[in-house]
């Protein structure tokens, strides 16, 4: 198992000299990045909580219920992903986006049944994929330039300050890490990403992380005490000329003003000034996110399902109409 929230089965499809890799989400499916409806419901209007007031607030969270069960009655969760490594934000290469884009008589044949559905598509750098078909689902920050939209900032500067006074040793890990230590980071981003922010986020089996880690897919950054013990660390995943920071957690029972969240980030940001990349950090904490430099995006999802039956096509033009005439309100959360 991949998740502890869904069940998901991993294929391929063959592709000119090539296979591609094909998550399908299976009926028990509730974690956002795997179920759409999961994503425009539950997971929605716990956003709409955090970023919206009353009386919009109220209207957002009513039209959440009523296209979840529409796109439950729709089955807009039979779908496959391309390229999905069940992180929060997927990353393409140009080449690979592009034959992903152009197999779409290829998957039709595979998965007659089944909508195709291309994540983490953004503003940025996708605009030209971005078109009716796109579902608009949340804004995102891009910091392009490190060195000069990030380290000259007075809150950076702050960050690098305490990290200093933290005293913790700074180790990266991939294949060969410990159980003990992938353990210990596993339990810091259940405590935050599960326990404190939402159930629907990824719950990876260790096993699963693990798997990424042997095939270089994610690369572990740990903030450790002079015992050993894990007190902060971050997931980065690179992919052409960006990285994303899909996990992280740190110690919530140290005091909030030690900084262990924002020395957190900062290894990313470290990272991407080290390697040259971009950095994508992702939703949420738009201001400490705008105040190190970072630009709103809004992304996407395009679905392909032009093989489908009109009742099923239906569905997912109809919920996209509606995403995209609040794309507005969802912008404004990032303003």
């Amino acid at each position: 198992m991949s998740l502890k929230n869904a069940d998901v089965v991993f294929g391929r499809v063959e592709i000119k000299d090539r296979h591609l890799c094909v998550a399908m989400p299976q009926s028990f499916n509730a974690c956002w990045v795997t179920s759409l409806s999961t994503a425009i419901g539950p997971m929605a209007r716990q956003e709409i909580d955090r970023e919206m007031t009353p009386p919009s607030s109220l209207a957002a969270k009513a039209l959440s219920q009523v296209f979840e069960a529409l796109g439950r009655l729709l089955r807009i969760d039979d779908v496959i992903f391309p390229e999905h490594h069940l992180l929060t934000t997927s990353l393409y290469h140009p080449e690979d986006l592009t034959e992903i884009l152009a197999a779409g008589d290829a998957f039709a044949r595979r998965y007659p049944d089944k909508a195709v559905v291309i994540r983490s598509l953004n503003a940025r750098d996708h605009l030209a994929h971005i078109g009716p078909g796109c579902w608009p689902i949340r804004m995102i920050w891009i910091i392009d330039d490190i060195a000069q939209d990030c380290l000259p900032r007075r809150d950076t500067q702050r960050d690098t300050a305490l990290l200093s006074q933290l005293n913790l040793k700074r180790q990266v890990h991939g294949k060969a890490i410990t159980e003990n230590t992938l353990s210990a980071c596993v339990d810091l981003y259940r405590e935050l990403y599960l326990s404190t922010y939402s159930k629907f986020n990824p719950d990876y089996e260790t096993s699963y992380l693990r798997h990424l880690l042997e095939e270089s897919v994610l690369e572990l950054v740990t903030l450790e005490d002079s015992a050993g013990q894990v007190e902060a660390f971050c997931a980065l995943h690179a992919c052409g000329d960006i990285l994303s920071v899909p996990l992280l957690g740190y110690n919530r029972r140290r005091s909030q003003a030690e900084g262990l969240y924002r020395a957190t980030m900062l290894q990313a940001v470290q990272e991407a000034q080290t390697r040259g990349l971009r950095l994508n950090l992702s939703a949420g904490a738009a201001a400490f996110k705008r105040h190190r430099g970072a630009k709103p995006y809004m992304e996407y999802l395009l679905i392909m399902d032009g093989h489908l039956p009109y009742w099923r096509r239906w569905g997912y033009a109809m919920i996209g109409r509606v995403l995209r005439l609040m794309a507005p309100a969802l912008e404004r959360t990032a303003s």
